[in-house]
Parts: structure tokens; sequence; C-alpha cells
């Protein structure tokens, strides 16, 4: 049977498009992912080794049909062929296809058997179906070619199903169709299809309660029609609870007095009382202007300022929930850089000499609506990614903040809907369970509420604006089901089925809180990055033994002022005081051109990587840099805190910082304020400078911390966020594991230890190599945390040794990752 391939630049859309054609195949087709690449601050991308993997995975000899979505993806794609044997070469086809409807065409014409050219002839034409929908003045010359089966046998069916032959049951018509010899046809009024294709079915638009005439002509025609009768006789193979599954904004209706349904979002008990959030922006006025250029540039102003939250977003959701989840934001950055939408708000304006608001919220509008148009659940889903950033571009437009979602009582959260960036900003410990009117469990709110492990339910209607604050409810995720102010009897229910579920949950990360120590008894330290004091209870529940990574990015962004000394010290006091004895490392502020702040005047630079960002920044910003270096003194007083500086690459820029510590101790000792005397210094070690210099930058440092993701783009020339050269950002390139042999060996011969804190130390493959390199620490996402424990807890130094240094041997990335696949 011919397998497929999905290839795109995100994970997660890859995943939802591999979701929905398992859905229609029910596993009769083997179908692989190659989706983002392995870097959380630029997650969007290809990698052709992915690309390879996923073709092995799956390979027939019958064939593999690979889809991709754009760009770099069949660059890749190509890339991939070449590294395979001759003899699978062959049987590897690029299509051409979209990747979403070509997708599901592919697996149905694969689940039934079908050639490798009819697998590939069928994905083609899948854009038939869109064509049809949204402009059927197109599709008239396209109109499939019928065959004359006037003397074949003919049956009547009507189709009972409540979403007609939407895709599933679509699926299960060609799939009965197909297995038989007879030409068949299927008419709906005028129109005519081929009934073993999957694109002309589901041209057909056929309704329920639509009447279609299925004609068959050949030897097995009478059995092929009572198939088709005992299909439709069992609703096409729908069940009652398929039909719902998720839709875009499905309404549920009470089961009974005092108990509605939903769709299952996330799964989990939460038993609280109700908080309404359901914030709302003013109405947006159209009024025409006459200086159109400033209402342009007040939208770019308004747009690079929603980016830079965005930026923000997503460096605390990779800290909070992961690279892959945090991916959701990377596309949200995609959204409002896209030329398109901004061509066409500036188009508005100037066309119509309206205002910057309301012609961004026509192009938003426009945009959403398009999504909404397109016949695919998790597309339509999408509409309410673009909806959130036009919405967060408009808060600017409007100088509107959104309010706080900082409860103070843990509560359960009921809203018309969440965005993702709302979702992104809950407190597990506080938001015990979401309920929203609209959404389904494809959308990306759903997907952030699963990832942070908060039980939630959408698409409930409008029956939520019912419920009052503080009013008693019960929620379980799994069923989809609250219960308005519970009896005693419901209430004891829930309590012990919620007492059942933390148990579940407890005994499956009681392994991970296990500290992890190696066959041969070395403790390897593992700990978490993170973003916030927020996700440190996120971080100890999957067993983080501390913090390897404080960003502190957060305090400083998406606002008009630098933070005060007062403000740091409580947020990193704060994250000290719930880590108890556990360490924690805050790393100094790295912003720079590619993080700009709205407060200083750091000018523009054609390369911000490359420019004024990490310490240079700070040191020449000592009215931003002092009042950090004080807070995190101040926190560390009988407390576990270190310091690290990022991006140094001279010793001259870690004596300077050190100086710069030393003159605050000096002050804030003559002010008689308590503070850390003794406080560990460490820097990143990013740049292939601070390598070379790294024996005399280990006399000046308590410890390194390898920032794999930096080290790894600047030691490749190579930047992660360009298509035609992400490849080369793999930090698993042997120059770049030279490179960390390089800093350990020279960290150890000056007695200081060494962590890494970048996508690499998450990366449960590399952690026989890293600890084989003689890492003392691994630092990563907590989701990650583990997978990783696990593989430390599996061999012995020696083992790991071992692996390092064939890995060293090797001569590019995927030899080295191709090794530890093994």
């Amino acid at each position: 049977m011919v397998s497929l391939v999905i290839v795109s630049h995100s994970a997660t859309l890859a995943a939802g498009v591999q979701e929905l054609a398992e859905q229609m195949v029910q596993g009769k087709v083997n179908i692989a992912v190659a989706g983002g690449i392995d870097d959380p601050e630029h997650p969007i991308g290809t990698d052709p080794m992915k690309v390879m993997a996923a073709i092995e995975a799956v390979y027939s000899d019958d064939g593999v049909v690979v889809l991709m979505d754009l760009g770099s993806a069949l660059m890749s794609a190509e890339t991939a062929v070449e590294f395979l044997m001759p003899e699978i070469q062959e049987n590897v086809y690029l299509c051409p296809a979209p990747l979403i409807e070509g997708t599901m065409a592919a697996a149905v014409q694969a689940s039934i058997g079908s050639s490798v050219e009819q697998v590939m002839a069928e994905a083609q034409a899948a854009l038939a179906v869109k064509i049809e929908q949204i402009a059927p003045e197109l599709a008239v010359a396209a109109q499939p070619a019928t065959i004359d089966l006037t003397s074949g046998d003919t049956v009547e069916v009507v189709v009972p199903n409540r979403l007609g032959l939407h895709a599933r049951p679509a699926a299960r018509f060609v799939a009965t169709a197909s297995q038989f010899a007879a030409e068949m046809q299927v008419r709906l009024g005028e129109k005519v299809a081929n009934a073993k294709s999957i694109n002309q079915v589901a041209t057909l638009g056929v309704r329920q309660n639509d009447t279609i005439v299925i004609t068959a002509l050949g030897l097995d025609a009478a059995d092929a029609l009572a198939a088709i009768q005992a299909l439709a006789a069992e609703n096409f193979g729908d069940l009652d609870e398929d039909e719902g599954e998720g839709m875009a904004a499905e309404t549920a209706v009470p089961a009974v007095v005092g108990e509605w349904s939903g769709i299952p979002a996330s799964p989990g008990i939460a038993i609280g009382p109700v908080f309404q959030y359901r914030p709302r922006l003013p109405k947006v006025k159209t009024r025409s202007i006459k200086n159109k250029q400033k209402q342009w540039q007040k939208l770019e102003t308004a747009v690079a300022e929603a980016r830079t939250e965005i930026q923000t977003l997503y460096t605390q959701a990779v800290a909070q929930i992961g690279a892959a989840e945090a991916a959701i934001f990377e596309a949200h950055d995609l959204f409002l850089a896209d030329p398109d939408l901004l061509d066409a708000a500036k188009q508005i304006i100037y066309e119509e000499g309206i205002n910057a608001e309301a012609a961004w919220d026509k192009a938003i509008k426009a945009t959403a609506e398009r999504y909404r148009h397109i016949d695919d659940a998790y597309m339509q889903a999408r509409a309410a990614d673009v909806l959130d950033v036009g919405q967060r571009v408009l808060a600017h437009l409007l100088k509107v903040e959104r309010p706080s979602l900082d409860l103070k009582t843990p509560s359960i959260l009921v809203a018309a809907d969440l965005t993702p960036s709302d979702t992104a900003k809950l407190n597990p410990q506080t938001i015990l369970g979401i309920c929203v009117e609209l959404g389904g469990a494809t959308s990306h709110s759903a997907i952030l509420a699963r990832a942070l492990g908060i039980p939630a339910i959408v698409g409930m209607g409008e029956q939520l604006t019912a419920l009052k604050d503080g009013q008693q409810i019960g929620l379980n995720g799994e069923v989809g089901r609250i219960w308005v102010e519970p009896t005693a009897d419901e209430l004891a229910d829930l309590v012990q089925k919620q007492t059942d579920w933390v148990a579940g949950q407890q005994k499956a990360k009681e392994s991970a809180k296990k500290t992890a120590v190696t066959k041969d008894n070395r403790h390897i330290e593992v700990v978490a990055n993170i973003g916030s004091p927020n996700d440190i209870s996120t971080a100890l529940d999957y067993g983080a033994e501390g913090v390897g990574l404080f960003r502190t990015e957060f305090l400083f962004l998406e606002r008009e002022t630098a933070p005060s000394e007062e403000e740091q010290y409580t947020a990193y006091r704060q994250a000290a005081d719930r880590l108890q004895d556990r360490p924690i490392i805050i790393r100094t502020l790295d912003v720079g051109g590619d993080k700009p702040l709205p407060y200083l005047d750091q000018g523009r630079e054609d390369n911000p990587f490359l420019g004024w960002r990490g310490i240079r920044f700070c040191l020449d910003n000592p009215e931003v840099f002092k009042p950090q270096i004080r807070a995190i003194l101040r926190a560390g007083y009988q407390r576990n805190v270190k310091i690290m500086f990022p991006m140094v690459s001279t010793a001259a820029e870690l004596k300077a910082a050190k100086k710069m510590v030393q003159d605050v101790q000096k002050e804030l000792k003559a002010e008689k304020v308590d503070f850390d005397k003794k406080m560990e210094v460490g820097i990143m070690i990013e740049v292939p400078s601070a390598v070379a210099i790294a024996d005399q930058l280990a006399k000046e440092a308590d410890f390194f911390s390898i920032g794999t993701n930096d080290l790894t783009q600047y030691t490749m020339a190579a930047d992660r966020g360009n298509a035609n050269v992400a490849h080369l950002a793999n930090a698993l390139q042997p120059a770049v594991l030279r490179l960390i042999k390089q800093t350990v060996e020279a960290a150890h011969h000056a007695d200081i230890w060494v962590g890494v804190c970048g996508e690499l130390g998450g990366n449960d493959l590399a952690t026989a190599v890293l600890v084989g390199l003689g890492v003392d620490e691994l630092s990563m996402s907590a989701p990650a945390i583990p997978a990783v424990k696990k593989q430390i807890r599996s061999f012995t130094i020696c083992q790991a040794q071992r692996t390092a240094q064939t890995a060293l041997k090797k001569d590019s990335p995927e030899a080295v990752l191709k090794f530890l696949q093994k």
C-alpha cells in the first residue's frame, strides 16, 4: 500500500493534517510527518533530515508520496530524497498538490489500495472541492468527464447524515465503491461524479436529506450498489458523537437539568467558583482622514508593538509548555509579517481615506472570513488566530489594555472564547478549569490548555452567560460536561473522580521527580528554563531540580517604562522562594535590535543578531543594568540564586560586568541593605569567540552555560529563520559538538562546572552525547524533563563517553542523528 509523508514549516500544522487524514482512513495508511525545526526561538522551518527519517519510517515498495506546504519544504524534500539509497529514491514521489486537501485525497485513495499514480492524480485534483465551493464559475471547465453508464443499474439513496457527505462519510463512500470492479457514478441533480474519487464526491456538496443516484455498470454492479445501500443504512459510518467533533463553533445543549455538555478539549476534573472573563474592545469607528501617511505610520507602529508582545509570549510559552506548542506564536508573528495583509490594510487607508483602526479591522475580518470558508475544521479554527492577532494590533491602535487574568481566588474561567494569547498567560495554580462558548478541540487555545494541564471544555454555547461570578460548578474535561451547583451526590462523585485522576497523573510524574542518576551512580542535574515565576510549579511537577535559565525579558517588554528595582526584586525573590533551596540562575537582560524596548532609543540595525545586544547593550545602559543587578543580589540573600550574563564574547566584557556587580555590592553594603555577598557569577557561551578563549573566561567565571541555539547559529553562519540555510543551524553539527567539548575541557581544567541550556539540552537523543562530553547540568523546557531523565538512567558514564566519541567522529549532523537513532 502507498504511504504518505507530510512536510510542513509548522510541526503543529503537520500534526493537525496527519490527524485529519488518519481520522478519515482509520489507520489503514502509514502516514509520517516532518514538521518544523528543533529550535525553540524559531521553530518555523523544514529539516531535510526529518523528512528523510519520515520517509524511511513509512517506506513501502508500493511508493511513498510526499506532500509539502511551501517554499523550503520542497527544497528540504528534494534534499532528503538525495540522501536516500537509490533503490528507495525510485519509489519516492514529490507531489505538487495542496498540502491539506491533497493529503486528505491521497490518504483516501491510498486506503483503497490504489497505485501511486492514482494516489498522485487524486491528490493533485484536490483543489476542485474548494474551487467548486468558493468560485464555482472557475469550476465549469474542470467538470469531470462522464462515462456513459445509461445501461447500468441504479439505486437512490437519501443521505441521513446531519453534515451530509462531509470528509469522513465521503471517504467511506469512496472506499466502499472502490472495492468493486464495476464503473460507478454518483449524481446529485445535474452534478455527476466518479464514485471512486474522493475529490469528485466531495465536490458534489451533498447535504442532509439530499437524494443521490448511484449508477454501476459491470459484472459486480449489483453487489456494489447493495454495499452502498448497506453503508447508507449505517449512516455512512458516522456515529452521533462523531458529527460535532472538531466543529469551529459547536453549540451545546443541556443534557439534563443542571448538567451541560460541550466538546472535550483538555482532560481533568475541576470544582470551583465561576470567573466570567469577557473583555471587550471599544467599537471601531470609521472616520474620514486627510493625512493618509500618518495613519499608515500609526498602523505600522501598532503592528511592530504587537509583534514585540508576541515574541515575549513565545519566549514565555517555550519555557512553560515547550517549543512545539509555543510554535503557535511563531505562526501569529508570521500573520503580522504577511505583506499581503499589510498591503490590504494600506490599500484601504489610501483608497478609502479612512482611519488606521477601521482599515485594519476591515482587512483582518476579510482574512478571517477566508479561513472560515475553507471546508476543513482545522483550518476554519485558524480564523480565531487571525482575529487574535488583529485584536492585539487594535488594542495598540485604540490604546486599550486587556484585563488581567492573574486571579486572586482559584476559579473556573468562563468566557465567550479565549485567544491563544489569553490561554498562554494562564496560571494553572489559579485557573482550575476553562469553559468557553465557542471553539473546537483543534483550536490553538485547546492545544495550549492541554499543554498547561488545565481541564477545559469548548463549544458550550451562550448558556454560559447565565453563570454568575462565584457560582459553584464542577467540570469534567474528559467527557465535556459541567454541573451547575452540583448536588451533594454529584459533588461527591466529582471529588472521587478528581482524586483518582490526580493520583494517576501524580504516579506518572513521580518517576520524573526522582533525581537523574546514571547506572554507575553519577548524578546529572536536570533543571528547567522558565520565563516567569508562574512557570516554576509546572517545572517542579515535571521533575525539575531547579532553574538553569530564568529569562528576565518578560519584565522589560510590553511596557512604556523600564521596571523598577523593587518590581524586579519582587519577581526574582518570588521565584527563588517557590524553589525553596533549589538553585535558580537568573540571566540578565538579553535584548537588542531584534527585541526593541519602546522606552529606549536602540536605533535600527540591519543585522541585530550581530549587533548591540546582550551584555554589550547592558554595559552601555547602566541605568537599566544596575537596577537589575541590585534586584538580583538582593533576591539572593539567604537563597540559592546565581547571576548569568548573556552574549559574552570577550574577557573585557566579563570583567566589566563583574566590576559592575562589585560596585553594586559596595553600594548595597553602604546602604545597609541585605544582599548575597558571595553570589556565583556565570556566563552564557553562545559565540565561537567565547569558546576560543574559554580558558581565560573560566578564570573569571564560576560556571558556564552553553546556549546551543545561538552557538550553532553563529558557528555555522546560518540564520535559523532563513529557510535557505536553516538546515545548517543544527546543534548536532560536529563543529558544534567539538566546541562543546572544548568548552567543557577548559571549564573543568579551571574547576568550574558547565551546563547546557539551549534546545539541545532537552533533546533526549543527544543526552548521552552531552553527558559523555562532560556536561554537568542540563536545562530545558519543563515537558522535556521526564524523557531526558529516563535517558540518563539508561547508561553508564563510560557508555556515554563512547557515544560522544563516536558522534565527534561523524562528518555531518545527519550522520550523528542516524547514529543516535540506532
